[in-house]
């Protein structure tokens, strides 16, 4: 029977505090860093909620390297405009701080266990392979007593059914009309009794006994008239001995696993339960109506000939992000550029309903579609903010684009 596990790969608090680390540009604006931060501990809380503890603490470590050590070497961190979000987000690296804590001797436990569990399995593992090698060495013991059983039945058998004597030629011709033995002497019988045997002489070769011709040999041939050769005699020639009745039946070949041989333990098959979060991107589901809900929504700006950019808004459910809002935020453009403004009020909208930033689209009005250098520029922004953000652009005067 195939037993199957699912087990949580678990990480080392060294190599989660590794995945913690991260570096920062200062050539970004800090608004980008500030709003980086404030997704990151959005996102450990929900990890935190959801029991997948080992991606919120690599979440709430990352925020308090963020806050607390790199946002301090910004050359804009000391900008008044910034003030309120800095000491906001201060506040908040202190409950980050006391999660970490309380974190810390769980995931040591958690790691402890699966390390348990790994040796376990190796365990297993080997017993396994050795159950199985001493299996085979049982059938194969079992297989050369089967054998050995069926050649001394065999044996047995002929050694009933063959005749005592060896057979005779003289004794098979007798009866046969024209044909009569006669007497071996006792020079013949020595002669008959070394046919097949030679010595080595003297000089070192081998020598081979000679061959006579005689007058008298085993069995005489005379010459008769064709009648008489043709005419039967009156006594059958007899028959030669042979053994009557089939030899016994073999013994049955047992099948390839004796009913006496150890069974084998269950075969331990593990799956490894491991995020994506701890592999690499996470999968970030859109909405198929969503690029027509915007088209109409931007058109009016489209015949103008004006870009017009939206936010993509959404949640983290159970290691998924799905864009659940689209978001037209305040903003000036022109035929081939759009920047929004006001974005203290976009953060405070997505901050009141818990919506994370996914990435952002945008109209190319004349143009096809294509991610210009500005484009590029901007979407490294969003990308900072989160690996997996989006960026979509959509040339309503190219159907197919």
């Amino acid at each position: 029977m195939r037993g199957t596990t699912k087990v949580e790969k678990c990480f080392s608090r060294q190599e989660l505090n590794d995945r913690a680390k991260l570096d920062m540009v200062d050539t970004t604006p800090l608004r980008f860093y500030l709003r980086t931060a404030e997704l990151l501990f959005k996102q450990a809380k929900i990890y935190e909620q959801e029991g997948d503890l080992q991606a919120s603490y690599i979440l709430y470590m990352k925020f308090c390297n963020l806050v607390i050590s790199e946002l301090r070497k910004h050359g804009d961190y000391n900008n008044p405009t910034l003030k309120a979000s800095i000491s906001s987000l201060n506040k908040s690296a202190m409950v980050a701080l006391n999660e970490v804590e309380a974190l810390k001797p769980i995931l040591d436990k958690k790691y402890a266990d699966y390390q348990h569990h790994i040796k376990q399995r190796e365990a297993a593992i080997k017993a396994e392979a050795q159950a199985h090698d001493a299996q085979l060495q049982l059938e194969s013991r079992n297989q050369k007593d089967i054998e050995r059983t069926i050649r001394e039945q065999q044996d047995q058998y002929w050694a009933h059914h063959t005749p005592a004597h060896g057979w005779s030629l003289a004794k098979a011709l007798e009866g046969v009309p024209g044909v009569s033995s006669t007497q071996l002497t006792p020079q013949h019988q020595h002669q008959h009794q070394h046919q097949h045997q030679y010595h080595q002489g003297s000089s070192g070769e081998i020598q081979y006994p000679e061959h006579h011709h005689r007058e008298h040999d085993l069995v005489q041939y005379h010459q008769h008239r064709r009648s008489d050769v043709l005419t039967p005699t009156a006594r059958e020639p007899q028959h030669i001995s042979t053994p009557t009745g089939p030899p016994p039946a073999l013994p049955r070949k047992p099948g390839s696993v004796s009913s006496n041989a150890p069974k084998l333990p269950p075969k331990i098959q593990i799956e490894e339960d491991v995020h994506e979060f701890s592999q690499g991107l996470r999968t970030l589901i859109v909405p198929v109506r969503l690029l027509d809900r915007f088209l109409n929504i931007v058109r009016p700006n489209t015949i103008k000939n004006l870009e017009t950019c939206g936010i993509l808004a959404g949640v983290l459910s159970h290691n998924k992000l799905t864009v659940t809002t689209l978001i037209i935020p305040k903003q000036t453009a022109t035929s081939d550029t759009c920047s929004t403004t006001n974005e203290d009020e976009l953060f405070e909208f997505q901050s009141e309903r818990d919506l994370l930033t996914l990435g952002w689209i945008h109209t190319h009005p004349t143009q096809t579609c294509f991610m210009s250098s500005v484009d590029l520029h901007t979407h490294c922004s969003y990308q900072l903010m989160l690996p997996e953000a989006i960026a979509i652009v959509c040339a309503p005067k190219h159907d197919k684009e």
